[in-house]
């Protein structure tokens, strides 16, 4: 009898253990974000100019929907000095051969050309950025299923054109985005960091929008890098991007600006003194707020420039592409 009861103490103790670590498991994670709704004493550059970038041809593959633009600098490869990498909105479209990425060329970051045999990457591809390490261009997107859920991948070209070796950097998970990514190589710290957006939108509860990070000090190892939580949300949070400029390390995100009607796109800037933690929104938010959405930021010839999206019109989803140099 005494046996039988220290057997059924075991069983109960090791149930209740395996229930805590499932309990563990289901726990949101908390954001690192103490102050991510209290605003700051320090400013987000001032814009110094600002002008249309991109649009799509009319009746082609780009027409009135061009979205996200990001640029490298990669001379001696052609008689352009900076090449520029662009996607479709196309969010909803459910036919993967919808969404494709572009390519475009120029000298000056004000007029562009685009490369005759776009579109480069032909399917399942949406919101590409681009880096180049030890020669190759490296490029990211997200790719979606037909349940609307979305994984990031990459991939890599020896000439900027021709991709290939795909790689799962952030898998599929059931009921989620996993989506927007940013590819950044951080001058202080020599890393790769791949921001990206994490969450349930689609969820009829319990929504959420996190801003995640991978890094890796050799860009090929962030697939296995371990994703870090930045900023935690319950209101429309996404498309990050990040600069170190001035001091600081700047990160751009789209919101609402008004999260209850929900009725116009802007892009508001939160500020660190470091580049995985500690942010806090800046002082003169909006930074962009005529429905423009889906920022890139680049130091480009020691200035500052953001490439965004500007709505033509909300209820059909027709873009083109702006640009704005900051101080």
């Amino acid at each position: 009898m005494k046996k039988n009861l220290i057997l059924i103490l075991i069983i109960v103790f090791a149930f209740s253990a395996c229930k805590n670590e499932k309990a563990k498991e289901n726990v949101k994670p908390e954001s690192k974000q103490e102050n991510v709704d209290k605003k700051s004493q320090v400013n987000y550059p001032e814009i110094v100019d600002k002008y249309v970038a991109l649009q799509g041809d009319e009746n082609a593959w780009d027409d009135k929907v061009v979205h996200t633009f990001s640029i490298i600098a990669y001379p001696n490869h052609n008689e352009y000095k900076y090449w520029g990498y662009y996607g479709l909105d196309n969010y909803n479209e459910k036919d993967s051969k919808k969404k494709k990425a572009g390519l475009v060329f120029s000298n000056d970051l004000k007029h562009w050309k685009k490369y005759k045999g776009n579109p480069i990457i032909n399917d399942n591809c949406r919101w590409p950025t681009a880096t180049v390490s030890d020669g190759k261009v490296y490029i990211f997107y997200a790719q979606y299923n037909q349940d609307g859920d979305s994984q990031i991948v990459m991939q890599n070209a020896d000439d900027g054109i021709h991709f290939k070796d795909m790689k799962t950097v952030v898998p599929y998970q059931t009921g989620m985005q996993n989506q927007n990514p940013f590819i950044y190589f951080n001058p202080n710290d020599k890393m790769y960091y791949l921001f990206y957006y994490s969450g349930t939108e689609r969820s009829k509860t319990d929504k959420y929008w996190n801003i995640m990070l991978k890094k890796a000090k050799n860009i090929t190892d962030l697939p296995s890098a371990k994703p870090v939580l930045v900023i935690h949300s319950k209101a429309t949070m996404a498309a990050p991007s990040v600069v170190y400029h001035n001091g600081k390390y700047y990160l751009l995100v789209e919101e609402f600006n008004n999260s209850a009607e929900m009725d116009r796109w802007v892009t508001n800037a939160f500020y660190s003194d470091k580049i995985d933690s500690g942010y806090q929104r800046v002082a003169n938010n909006p930074v962009l707020s005529d429905n423009d959405a889906c920022a890139f930021q680049y130091l480009l010839d020691n200035k500052l420039f953001v490439t965004f999206s500007h709505s033509l019109n909300e209820a059909k989803s027709k873009w083109n592409l702006k640009m704005i140099q900051v101080k």
